[in-house]
């Protein structure tokens, strides 16, 4: 499932990115998640806010067991942000992304749904 990620100014619905959800492995009950912001609204809040939002309904909803999201090395803006959400880099697939002409080792990251709950828990 992919869904445009909107704000809105003057009453107008503006897309600022995406944000996405697919099956990783539905014997596990895994889901991978992600999202791009468009370049100016980046730093704004918007994909934290769309993560968050996907970490909910695919916990709740779909009732998922494990969440994961992926990143190149050097998206540190990423893996900020998916640490904050509570998920952890479980590993590293050694030059797995071509990345500005270069092969780049892209981090694998993962949330449990204990720990997902674990962590709305003591947020509140």
């Amino acid at each position: 499932m992919i869904f445009v990620i909107t704000n809105e100014v003057d009453g107008k619905e503006n897309p600022v990115g995406l944000a996405q959800i697919c099956s990783y492995s539905e014997y596990r009950k895994s889901w991978e998640v992600g999202y791009a912001i468009i370049p100016e609204f980046i730093g704004q809040g918007y994909g934290y806010e769309a993560m968050n939002l996907l970490l909910e309904f695919t916990f709740h909803q779909l009732r998922a067991h494990k969440v994961v999201g992926m990143c190149n090395c050097h998206n540190v803006k990423s893996m900020n942000l998916m640490e904050k959400l509570g998920m952890k880099r479980e590993g590293t697939f050694k030059k797995e992304l071509m990345w500005k002409g270069q092969w780049v080792d892209q981090y694998f990251y993962a949330i449990l749904d204990t720990e997902y709950i674990q962590e709305a828990n003591t947020s509140i």
